[in-house]
């Protein structure tokens, strides 16, 4: 996101630059090469805070699962039903879910566990597996 700060700053600049005068519409006159040169590089720093989002927006968090939700989908016609993660994929799945904002669905299964739905299939937090670990997926049948 851009920071607020950042975008307050450079709306007042550039609100600051309207001439001012008596009968004078707003916009209408000259700027100096300074105020000019102050503008682009406002714009320029807008555009690298924007950039800098789009960057962090990735879908590297959620990439080894989608690969195995995909790989299922072709062998069945259909998502998997559940996926077991250990907490650091759960974790990582959590903050891509809050990072762009996407809505969280909790919850438990029957025995317990918590689960976390990515698209059709829930994740299934097993804290007693290794670090990085994502089980075949499974259908509730």
């Amino acid at each position: 996101m851009i920071d607020r700060r950042s975008l307050l700053t450079a709306g007042g600049l550039l609100g600051a630059l309207a001439p001012a005068g008596e009968g004078t519409a707003y916009g209408a006159g000259q700027m100096s090469d300074r105020a000019a040169a102050d503008v682009v590089t406002a714009l320029q720093k807008i555009s690298s805070a924007m950039s800098a989002v789009a960057a962090h927006e990735s879908f590297e968090a959620i990439l080894p699962l989608r690969n195995r939700q995909v790989e299922y989908l072709k062998a069945n016609n259909k998502f998997p039903d559940f996926i077991d993660v250990s907490a650091d994929i759960w974790m990582s799945v959590y903050d891509w879910h809050v990072r762009l904002q996407q809505p969280l669905t909790l919850g438990r299964d029957s025995t317990g566990r918590y689960t976390l739905m990515l698209g059709f299939t829930a994740l299934v937090l097993r804290p007693d597996v290794a670090s990085n670990f994502i089980s075949g997926p499974y259908d509730n049948r």
